[in-house]
Protein backbone atom coordinates (compact mmCIF):
# COMPACT_ATOMS: atom_id res chain seq x y z
CA UNK A 1 0.00 0.00 0.00
CA UNK A 2 1.26 3.44 -0.90
CA UNK A 3 0.70 6.66 1.55
CA UNK A 4 -2.62 8.39 1.43
CA UNK A 5 -2.10 11.02 -0.95
CA UNK A 6 -2.09 14.71 1.24
CA UNK A 7 -5.17 16.57 0.41
CA UNK A 8 -5.37 19.58 -2.28
CA UNK A 9 -5.20 21.91 0.70
CA UNK A 10 -2.42 20.64 2.50
CA UNK A 11 -0.92 20.36 -0.88
CA UNK A 12 -1.28 24.22 -1.59
CA UNK A 13 -0.86 24.92 2.40
CA UNK A 14 2.69 23.18 1.48
CA UNK A 15 3.41 24.89 -1.51
CA UNK A 16 2.55 28.29 0.16
CA UNK A 17 4.18 28.22 3.01
CA UNK A 18 7.75 27.36 0.97
CA UNK A 19 7.03 30.12 -1.54
CA UNK A 20 6.75 32.38 1.29
CA UNK A 21 9.93 30.80 3.02
CA UNK A 22 12.46 31.10 -0.04
CA UNK A 23 10.61 34.84 -0.92
CA UNK A 24 13.17 37.26 -0.41
CA UNK A 25 10.26 40.11 -0.82
CA UNK A 26 8.88 38.39 2.51
CA UNK A 27 11.83 37.51 4.49
CA UNK A 28 13.01 41.56 3.76
CA UNK A 29 9.24 42.84 4.43
CA UNK A 30 9.48 40.84 7.67
CA UNK A 31 12.63 41.94 9.19
CA UNK A 32 11.41 45.74 8.00
CA UNK A 33 8.15 45.00 10.47
CA UNK A 34 10.65 43.51 13.36
CA UNK A 35 12.96 46.31 12.87
CA UNK A 36 10.09 48.98 12.71
CA UNK A 37 9.17 47.55 16.00
CA UNK A 38 12.01 47.50 17.71
CA UNK A 39 12.91 50.88 16.89
CA UNK A 40 9.38 52.44 18.34
CA UNK A 41 10.05 50.19 21.70
CA UNK A 42 13.30 51.22 22.00
CA UNK A 43 12.73 55.18 21.29
CA UNK A 44 9.53 54.88 23.24
CA UNK A 45 11.00 54.10 26.42
CA UNK A 46 14.14 56.69 25.21
CA UNK A 47 11.73 59.43 24.80
CA UNK A 48 9.54 58.75 28.30
CA UNK A 49 12.80 58.68 30.14
CA UNK A 50 14.05 62.35 28.09
CA UNK A 51 10.09 63.26 29.59
CA UNK A 52 10.89 62.20 32.65
CA UNK A 53 13.95 64.91 33.15
CA UNK A 54 11.88 67.20 31.69
CA UNK A 55 9.14 66.97 33.89
CA UNK A 56 10.96 66.70 36.53
CA UNK A 57 12.62 70.37 35.96
CA UNK A 58 8.41 71.65 35.11
CA UNK A 59 7.45 70.30 38.63
CA UNK A 60 10.59 72.24 40.29
CA UNK A 61 10.00 75.59 38.20
CA UNK A 62 6.33 76.05 38.77
CA UNK A 63 6.48 74.97 42.75
CA UNK A 64 9.05 77.61 42.96
CA UNK A 65 7.18 79.95 41.32
CA UNK A 66 4.71 79.08 43.58
CA UNK A 67 6.43 79.74 46.71
CA UNK A 68 7.53 82.88 45.37
CA UNK A 69 4.47 84.24 44.44
CA UNK A 70 2.51 83.52 47.69
CA UNK A 71 5.12 84.84 49.61
CA UNK A 72 5.80 87.98 48.26
CA UNK A 73 1.81 89.26 48.10
CA UNK A 74 3.30 91.89 50.63
CA UNK A 75 6.41 92.83 49.85
CA UNK A 76 5.36 93.49 45.89
CA UNK A 77 2.23 95.32 47.25
CA UNK A 78 4.47 97.52 49.88
CA UNK A 79 7.15 97.61 46.69
CA UNK A 80 9.48 96.34 49.39
CA UNK A 81 12.44 96.03 47.55
CA UNK A 82 15.01 94.27 50.20
CA UNK A 83 12.12 91.88 51.00
CA UNK A 84 11.75 90.34 47.52
CA UNK A 85 15.38 90.50 47.36
CA UNK A 86 15.70 88.31 50.93
CA UNK A 87 12.75 86.08 49.14
CA UNK A 88 14.67 85.29 46.16
CA UNK A 89 18.15 84.93 47.70
CA UNK A 90 16.57 81.09 48.95
CA UNK A 91 15.84 79.79 45.35
CA UNK A 92 19.65 81.10 44.02
CA UNK A 93 20.73 78.42 46.21
CA UNK A 94 19.49 75.80 43.52
CA UNK A 95 22.36 76.01 40.66
CA UNK A 96 20.12 75.92 37.63
CA UNK A 97 17.95 79.31 39.05
CA UNK A 98 20.02 82.00 36.91
CA UNK A 99 16.98 84.89 36.99
CA UNK A 100 14.60 86.09 39.18
CA UNK A 101 12.06 88.90 38.21
CA UNK A 102 8.94 90.32 39.78
CA UNK A 103 6.93 93.08 38.33
CA UNK A 104 3.80 94.85 39.37
CA UNK A 105 0.45 95.07 37.20
CA UNK A 106 1.29 98.01 34.74
CA UNK A 107 4.41 95.52 33.78
CA UNK A 108 6.83 97.76 35.66
CA UNK A 109 10.18 95.50 37.21
CA UNK A 110 10.04 96.42 40.94
CA UNK A 111 13.04 93.76 41.19
CA UNK A 112 15.21 91.41 39.16
CA UNK A 113 17.93 89.39 40.35
CA UNK A 114 20.54 88.09 37.68
CA UNK A 115 23.33 85.20 38.65
CA UNK A 116 26.64 87.16 38.18
CA UNK A 117 28.79 84.49 36.58
CA UNK A 118 25.97 83.30 34.16
CA UNK A 119 25.16 86.97 32.76
CA UNK A 120 28.95 86.88 31.81
CA UNK A 121 28.76 84.15 30.28
CA UNK A 122 25.59 84.67 28.43
CA UNK A 123 26.93 88.24 26.88
CA UNK A 124 30.12 86.65 25.99
CA UNK A 125 28.21 84.11 23.82
CA UNK A 126 25.13 85.89 22.45
CA UNK A 127 27.17 89.83 22.65
CA UNK A 128 24.17 91.75 23.98
CA UNK A 129 23.40 91.31 27.96
CA UNK A 130 20.43 88.76 29.30
CA UNK A 131 17.99 90.71 29.97
CA UNK A 132 17.86 92.60 27.05
CA UNK A 133 17.91 89.24 24.92
CA UNK A 134 14.79 88.28 26.65
CA UNK A 135 13.16 91.43 27.70
CA UNK A 136 10.55 91.40 24.87
CA UNK A 137 9.17 87.38 25.65
CA UNK A 138 9.46 88.17 29.29
CA UNK A 139 7.52 90.97 29.30
CA UNK A 140 4.78 89.48 26.88
CA UNK A 141 4.31 86.23 29.15
CA UNK A 142 3.77 88.41 32.12
CA UNK A 143 1.69 90.91 30.89
CA UNK A 144 -0.23 87.54 29.64
CA UNK A 145 -0.59 85.89 32.91
CA UNK A 146 -1.81 89.26 33.69
CA UNK A 147 -4.40 89.74 31.65
CA UNK A 148 -5.45 86.27 29.84
CA UNK A 149 -4.03 83.49 31.67
CA UNK A 150 -5.93 81.02 29.65
CA UNK A 151 -4.96 82.50 26.56
CA UNK A 152 -1.59 82.26 27.59
CA UNK A 153 -1.41 78.77 28.81
CA UNK A 154 -3.09 77.81 24.94
CA UNK A 155 -1.01 79.79 23.25
CA UNK A 156 2.24 77.87 24.55
CA UNK A 157 0.91 74.49 24.29
CA UNK A 158 0.24 75.64 20.58
CA UNK A 159 3.40 76.89 19.79
CA UNK A 160 5.71 76.09 16.66
CA UNK A 161 8.83 76.61 18.96
CA UNK A 162 8.78 72.77 19.80
CA UNK A 163 11.64 69.90 19.23
CA UNK A 164 10.34 66.21 18.53
CA UNK A 165 10.08 65.14 21.35
CA UNK A 166 7.53 68.00 22.31
CA UNK A 167 5.86 67.04 19.43
CA UNK A 168 5.41 63.63 19.86
CA UNK A 169 4.28 64.05 23.33
CA UNK A 170 1.60 66.42 22.50
CA UNK A 171 0.35 63.77 19.47
CA UNK A 172 0.61 61.20 22.13
CA UNK A 173 -1.60 62.95 24.66
CA UNK A 174 -4.06 63.88 22.16
CA UNK A 175 -4.25 60.58 21.55
CA UNK A 176 -4.58 59.37 25.02
CA UNK A 177 -7.23 62.03 25.73
CA UNK A 178 -9.42 61.03 22.72
CA UNK A 179 -9.68 57.13 23.37
CA UNK A 180 -9.90 57.54 27.20
CA UNK A 181 -12.83 60.31 26.42
CA UNK A 182 -11.00 62.86 29.09
CA UNK A 183 -13.86 64.93 30.15
CA UNK A 184 -13.29 69.06 29.09
CA UNK A 185 -14.00 71.17 31.66
CA UNK A 186 -16.34 73.68 30.58
CA UNK A 187 -14.84 76.61 33.10
CA UNK A 188 -11.67 76.05 33.58
CA UNK A 189 -9.48 77.73 36.57
CA UNK A 190 -7.28 80.19 35.67
CA UNK A 191 -3.84 78.64 36.00
CA UNK A 192 -1.76 80.86 38.77
CA UNK A 193 1.74 79.20 37.53
CA UNK A 194 2.90 78.58 33.97
CA UNK A 195 6.31 76.71 32.75
CA UNK A 196 7.89 78.52 29.59
CA UNK A 197 9.50 76.08 27.65
CA UNK A 198 8.75 76.55 24.24
CA UNK A 199 10.85 79.97 23.38
CA UNK A 200 12.45 81.37 19.76
CA UNK A 201 16.12 82.06 19.76
CA UNK A 202 17.53 85.72 17.52
CA UNK A 203 17.08 83.49 14.51
CA UNK A 204 13.94 81.99 14.37
CA UNK A 205 14.71 78.65 15.87
CA UNK A 206 14.00 76.53 18.96
CA UNK A 207 15.70 78.40 21.94
CA UNK A 208 16.97 75.39 24.44
CA UNK A 209 19.49 77.46 26.83
CA UNK A 210 16.55 78.64 29.07
CA UNK A 211 12.91 78.16 30.19
CA UNK A 212 11.13 79.98 33.50
CA UNK A 213 8.36 79.92 35.58
CA UNK A 214 5.54 82.27 36.01
CA UNK A 215 3.81 83.29 38.66
CA UNK A 216 0.35 85.48 39.20
CA UNK A 217 0.95 87.24 42.71
CA UNK A 218 -3.05 87.84 43.73
CA UNK A 219 -4.93 89.50 46.26
CA UNK A 220 -7.52 87.55 48.64
CA UNK A 221 -10.11 88.04 46.14
CA UNK A 222 -8.07 86.39 43.02
CA UNK A 223 -7.28 89.70 40.99
CA UNK A 224 -3.74 89.88 40.25
CA UNK A 225 -1.34 92.93 40.65
CA UNK A 226 1.81 91.46 40.00
CA UNK A 227 4.13 88.20 38.19
CA UNK A 228 7.12 86.70 39.56
CA UNK A 229 9.23 85.12 37.09
CA UNK A 230 11.86 82.37 37.83
CA UNK A 231 14.44 81.25 35.01
CA UNK A 232 16.15 78.25 34.53
CA UNK A 233 19.28 77.17 32.87
CA UNK A 234 19.14 74.07 31.03
CA UNK A 235 22.42 73.19 30.67
CA UNK A 236 22.81 70.19 32.71
CA UNK A 237 18.80 69.24 31.06
CA UNK A 238 20.60 69.45 27.57
CA UNK A 239 23.44 67.35 29.02
CA UNK A 240 21.25 64.47 30.06
CA UNK A 241 18.87 64.70 27.08
CA UNK A 242 21.85 64.30 25.08
CA UNK A 243 23.03 61.26 27.24
CA UNK A 244 19.83 59.31 27.10
CA UNK A 245 19.81 60.05 23.16
CA UNK A 246 23.18 58.71 22.37
CA UNK A 247 21.75 55.93 24.66
CA UNK A 248 18.80 55.62 22.88
CA UNK A 249 20.68 55.20 19.30
CA UNK A 250 23.36 52.80 21.02
CA UNK A 251 20.53 50.04 22.43
CA UNK A 252 18.81 50.69 18.94
CA UNK A 253 21.57 49.91 16.82
CA UNK A 254 22.71 47.29 19.15
CA UNK A 255 19.24 45.46 19.12
CA UNK A 256 18.26 46.06 15.24
CA UNK A 257 21.66 44.41 14.55
CA UNK A 258 20.88 41.48 16.74
CA UNK A 259 17.39 40.98 15.06
CA UNK A 260 19.19 41.71 11.63
CA UNK A 261 21.93 39.11 12.21
CA UNK A 262 19.76 36.66 13.60
CA UNK A 263 16.78 36.55 11.03
CA UNK A 264 19.64 36.35 8.38
CA UNK A 265 20.76 33.30 10.39
CA UNK A 266 17.66 31.90 11.03
CA UNK A 267 17.04 32.28 7.36
CA UNK A 268 19.86 30.64 5.40
CA UNK A 269 19.40 27.56 8.23
CA UNK A 270 15.88 27.78 7.04
CA UNK A 271 16.22 27.71 3.20
CA UNK A 272 19.07 24.73 3.92
CA UNK A 273 15.74 23.19 5.67
CA UNK A 274 13.75 23.59 2.93
CA UNK A 275 16.63 22.44 0.81
CA UNK A 276 16.86 19.28 3.15
CA UNK A 277 12.93 18.95 2.78
CA UNK A 278 12.96 19.30 -0.83
CA UNK A 279 15.91 16.66 -0.87
CA UNK A 280 13.80 14.43 1.27
CA UNK A 281 10.56 14.60 -0.76
CA UNK A 282 12.46 13.56 -3.75
CA UNK A 283 14.08 10.27 -1.52
CA UNK A 284 10.76 9.83 -0.57
CA UNK A 285 8.52 10.40 -4.09
CA UNK A 286 11.90 8.13 -5.38
CA UNK A 287 11.01 5.21 -3.12
CA UNK A 288 7.40 5.55 -3.14
CA UNK A 289 7.64 5.16 -7.18
CA UNK A 290 9.97 2.52 -6.54
CA UNK A 291 7.07 -0.05 -4.86
CA UNK A 292 4.90 -1.96 -6.53
CA UNK A 293 1.18 -2.93 -5.74
CA UNK A 294 0.70 -6.46 -4.59
CA UNK A 295 0.14 -9.19 -7.30
CA UNK A 296 -2.62 -11.84 -7.07
CA UNK A 297 -1.65 -14.96 -5.52
CA UNK A 298 -3.87 -17.63 -6.59
CA UNK A 299 -6.11 -18.46 -3.48
CA UNK A 300 -4.13 -16.62 -1.29
CA UNK A 301 -4.03 -12.55 -0.58
CA UNK A 302 -0.55 -10.34 -0.20
CA UNK A 303 -1.14 -7.48 2.04
CA UNK A 304 1.33 -4.52 2.07
CA UNK A 305 1.45 -1.28 4.30
CA UNK A 306 4.17 1.22 4.20
CA UNK A 307 4.66 4.26 6.38
CA UNK A 308 7.24 6.97 5.39
CA UNK A 309 9.34 8.65 8.05
CA UNK A 310 9.50 12.21 7.83
CA UNK A 311 13.21 11.87 7.63
CA UNK A 312 13.31 8.95 5.25
CA UNK A 313 14.37 6.01 6.67
CA UNK A 314 15.20 3.84 3.44
CA UNK A 315 13.05 0.77 3.76
CA UNK A 316 12.59 -0.65 0.38
CA UNK A 317 10.97 -3.52 -1.47
CA UNK A 318 10.08 -5.19 -4.12
CA UNK A 319 8.17 -7.94 -5.61
CA UNK A 320 7.67 -10.00 -8.91
CA UNK A 321 5.92 -12.91 -9.80
CA UNK A 322 7.32 -16.16 -11.28
CA UNK A 323 6.73 -18.44 -14.07
CA UNK A 324 5.93 -21.02 -11.86
CA UNK A 325 2.83 -18.93 -10.02
CA UNK A 326 5.31 -17.65 -6.86
CA UNK A 327 6.03 -14.31 -6.12
CA UNK A 328 9.29 -13.52 -4.74
CA UNK A 329 9.45 -10.38 -1.96
CA UNK A 330 12.82 -8.16 -1.49
CA UNK A 331 12.66 -6.64 2.04
CA UNK A 332 15.80 -4.13 2.33
CA UNK A 333 16.29 -1.70 5.02
CA UNK A 334 19.81 0.47 4.38
CA UNK A 335 21.02 1.78 7.79
CA UNK A 336 20.97 5.29 8.93
CA UNK A 337 18.30 7.47 7.51
CA UNK A 338 17.88 10.53 5.22
CA UNK A 339 18.45 11.19 1.72
CA UNK A 340 21.76 8.80 1.66
CA UNK A 341 19.48 6.08 2.99
CA UNK A 342 16.58 6.34 0.83
CA UNK A 343 18.64 6.57 -2.45
CA UNK A 344 21.10 3.86 -1.13
CA UNK A 345 17.64 1.85 -0.87
CA UNK A 346 16.57 2.96 -4.60
CA UNK A 347 20.46 1.67 -5.64
CA UNK A 348 19.59 -1.51 -4.43
CA UNK A 349 15.78 -2.33 -5.66
CA UNK A 350 17.41 -1.05 -8.90
CA UNK A 351 20.78 -3.56 -8.56
CA UNK A 352 17.81 -6.04 -7.83
CA UNK A 353 15.41 -6.00 -11.05
CA UNK A 354 18.96 -5.82 -12.91
CA UNK A 355 20.98 -8.79 -11.57
CA UNK A 356 17.92 -10.57 -10.56
CA UNK A 357 15.30 -9.91 -11.77
CA UNK A 358 15.57 -9.17 -15.25
CA UNK A 359 17.48 -13.05 -15.45
CA UNK A 360 15.75 -15.33 -17.77
CA UNK A 361 16.46 -17.88 -15.21
CA UNK A 362 15.05 -18.39 -11.89
CA UNK A 363 18.46 -18.30 -9.50
CA UNK A 364 18.02 -20.16 -6.36
CA UNK A 365 17.52 -17.38 -3.10
CA UNK A 366 21.54 -18.45 -2.31
CA UNK A 367 22.36 -17.68 -5.59
CA UNK A 368 20.63 -14.89 -6.05
CA UNK A 369 21.58 -13.19 -2.90
CA UNK A 370 25.50 -13.59 -3.75
CA UNK A 371 24.79 -11.89 -6.80
CA UNK A 372 22.83 -9.44 -5.41
CA UNK A 373 25.17 -8.37 -2.61
CA UNK A 374 27.82 -8.58 -5.08
CA UNK A 375 26.89 -5.84 -7.51
CA UNK A 376 25.60 -3.50 -4.37
CA UNK A 377 29.49 -3.81 -2.90
CA UNK A 378 30.32 -2.16 -6.45
CA UNK A 379 27.78 0.67 -5.84
CA UNK A 380 29.37 4.11 -3.98
CA UNK A 381 26.13 5.00 -2.08
CA UNK A 382 26.36 0.97 -0.63
CA UNK A 383 25.63 0.89 2.83
CA UNK A 384 25.13 -2.22 5.62
CA UNK A 385 21.70 -3.31 4.93
CA UNK A 386 18.86 -6.04 6.64
CA UNK A 387 17.70 -7.66 4.13
CA UNK A 388 14.55 -10.24 3.47
CA UNK A 389 14.50 -12.31 -0.10
CA UNK A 390 11.40 -14.81 0.38
CA UNK A 391 9.64 -16.68 -2.32
CA UNK A 392 5.42 -17.50 -1.54
CA UNK A 393 3.54 -19.84 -3.26
CA UNK A 394 0.10 -20.14 -3.80
CA UNK A 395 0.32 -23.58 -1.46
CA UNK A 396 1.18 -21.26 1.41
CA UNK A 397 4.67 -22.38 1.39
CA UNK A 398 7.32 -19.96 1.90
CA UNK A 399 10.68 -19.81 1.85
CA UNK A 400 13.65 -17.36 2.08
CA UNK A 401 16.78 -15.92 3.57
CA UNK A 402 17.05 -12.94 6.40
CA UNK A 403 19.46 -11.34 7.85
CA UNK A 404 19.34 -8.41 10.57
CA UNK A 405 15.64 -7.90 10.36
CA UNK A 406 13.20 -9.96 13.07
CA UNK A 407 12.23 -13.31 11.23
CA UNK A 408 9.00 -13.34 9.72
CA UNK A 409 6.27 -14.76 11.52
CA UNK A 410 3.39 -17.34 11.17
CA UNK A 411 0.22 -17.07 12.15
CA UNK A 412 -2.30 -19.61 14.00
CA UNK A 413 -5.18 -20.03 15.95
CA UNK A 414 -5.23 -16.46 17.01
CA UNK A 415 -1.57 -16.14 17.37
CA UNK A 416 1.88 -15.55 16.10
CA UNK A 417 5.21 -17.37 16.34
CA UNK A 418 8.20 -16.92 14.73
CA UNK A 419 9.49 -18.98 12.04
CA UNK A 420 13.10 -21.49 12.59
CA UNK A 421 16.21 -19.64 11.25
CA UNK A 422 19.05 -22.47 10.05
CA UNK A 423 22.50 -21.52 10.83
CA UNK A 424 24.51 -18.70 9.50
CA UNK A 425 24.92 -19.67 5.39
CA UNK A 426 28.40 -18.63 4.05
CA UNK A 427 27.64 -15.84 2.27
CA UNK A 428 29.61 -13.26 3.32
CA UNK A 429 29.63 -9.26 2.60
CA UNK A 430 30.08 -5.92 3.96
CA UNK A 431 27.17 -5.16 3.05
CA UNK A 432 25.20 -7.21 5.24
CA UNK A 433 24.59 -5.78 9.11
CA UNK A 434 24.28 -9.91 9.97
CA UNK A 435 24.86 -13.22 8.34
CA UNK A 436 21.74 -14.40 6.21
CA UNK A 437 19.91 -17.05 7.45
CA UNK A 438 17.39 -19.35 5.65
CA UNK A 439 13.75 -20.40 6.46
CA UNK A 440 11.45 -22.82 5.20
CA UNK A 441 7.76 -23.15 6.32
CA UNK A 442 4.59 -24.18 4.92
CA UNK A 443 1.70 -22.09 6.67
CA UNK A 444 -1.76 -24.28 5.36
CA UNK A 445 -4.33 -21.93 6.48
CA UNK A 446 -2.99 -19.54 8.33
CA UNK A 447 -1.14 -17.02 7.47
CA UNK A 448 1.96 -15.68 7.57
CA UNK A 449 3.54 -12.02 8.36
CA UNK A 450 6.46 -9.71 8.52
CA UNK A 451 6.06 -5.98 10.42
CA UNK A 452 9.18 -3.52 11.15
CA UNK A 453 9.21 -0.30 12.57
CA UNK A 454 13.15 0.01 11.60
CA UNK A 455 14.27 0.59 15.42
CA UNK A 456 16.94 -1.52 16.68
CA UNK A 457 16.17 -4.70 18.96
CA UNK A 458 16.69 -2.84 22.34
CA UNK A 459 15.20 0.78 21.34
CA UNK A 460 12.38 1.80 23.55
CA UNK A 461 8.58 1.78 21.52
CA UNK A 462 5.39 2.83 22.05
CA UNK A 463 3.79 0.08 19.80
CA UNK A 464 5.74 -3.34 19.78
CA UNK A 465 6.30 -5.09 16.73
CA UNK A 466 4.87 -8.31 19.08
CA UNK A 467 1.77 -6.26 19.74
CA UNK A 468 1.23 -5.63 15.90
CA UNK A 469 1.57 -9.11 14.47
CA UNK A 470 -0.73 -10.30 17.57
CA UNK A 471 -3.18 -7.84 16.28
CA UNK A 472 -2.93 -9.59 12.69
CA UNK A 473 -3.42 -12.75 14.01
CA UNK A 474 -6.34 -12.33 16.08
CA UNK A 475 -8.29 -10.66 12.79
CA UNK A 476 -7.10 -13.20 10.58
CA UNK A 477 -9.56 -14.56 8.38
CA UNK A 478 -12.33 -11.46 9.36
CA UNK A 479 -10.49 -8.64 7.73
CA UNK A 480 -8.63 -9.82 3.97
CA UNK A 481 -4.77 -9.37 4.14
CA UNK A 482 -4.68 -5.65 2.98
CA UNK A 483 -6.67 -4.13 5.59
CA UNK A 484 -4.93 -6.28 8.08
CA UNK A 485 -1.30 -4.48 7.34
CA UNK A 486 -3.06 -0.74 6.96
CA UNK A 487 -4.49 -1.03 9.94
CA UNK A 488 -1.30 -1.93 12.05
CA UNK A 489 0.53 0.22 10.05
CA UNK A 490 -1.70 2.91 11.13
CA UNK A 491 -1.86 2.12 14.69
CA UNK A 492 1.92 2.20 14.58
CA UNK A 493 1.80 5.63 13.31
CA UNK A 494 -1.10 6.98 15.88
CA UNK A 495 1.04 5.63 18.52
CA UNK A 496 4.19 7.63 17.59
CA UNK A 497 2.32 10.61 16.11
CA UNK A 498 4.47 10.81 13.72
CA UNK A 499 7.68 11.15 15.77
CA UNK A 500 9.30 7.88 14.65
CA UNK A 501 12.96 7.74 13.37
CA UNK A 502 12.25 5.26 10.37
CA UNK A 503 9.82 3.74 8.40
CA UNK A 504 7.00 1.02 9.16
CA UNK A 505 6.16 -1.53 7.37
CA UNK A 506 3.95 -4.55 7.27
CA UNK A 507 3.58 -7.78 4.69
CA UNK A 508 0.83 -10.01 5.30
CA UNK A 509 -0.20 -13.35 3.42
CA UNK A 510 -3.47 -15.15 4.26
CA UNK A 511 -6.15 -17.21 2.93
CA UNK A 512 -8.65 -15.30 0.48
CA UNK A 513 -11.72 -13.79 2.74
CA UNK A 514 -15.22 -14.45 1.72
CA UNK A 515 -16.79 -11.24 1.12
CA UNK A 516 -20.63 -11.17 1.06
Amino acid sequence: MKEKPPSRLGRFADRLSERLGRSSHVFLAVLLVLCAIEVCVDWNATLYEINVLRATLREKAVNYADLLRKAAEGGLLAYDWDELDRLSAGVFEDEDVVYVRFSDVLGNTIYDRLRSEYGAHFEGEHSEPFRTHYRHVMERDAAGMLNDPLALKARMERSRYRDFIQQFTDVENRLIAYFSKTPVIAHEPPPRALYQDRLADTSGGLDRELSYAIGAITTEHGDTYGVVLVAFRNAALNRAIFGKLMKGLAITLFFVGLILVQNILSRRAKLRLLDLESALGAARAAIRGALPDPPALGGRELGIAFAQADRVGGTVYDLRPLDDGEIELLVAVPAGSGVDAAFASVVLRDLYRRVIADREDVPELEAAARALLGAYEQSPLGRPIELVLARISASGKVRGLVAGLRPPSVLSDGGARPVELGPPLAIESPRLAKPLRAFSVDVGEGGFALFDDGLAPDAPRRFLPDEALTRIATQLGKKDAQSLAEEVVARAVKRYRKRHSDDFLAIVLAPATKRT
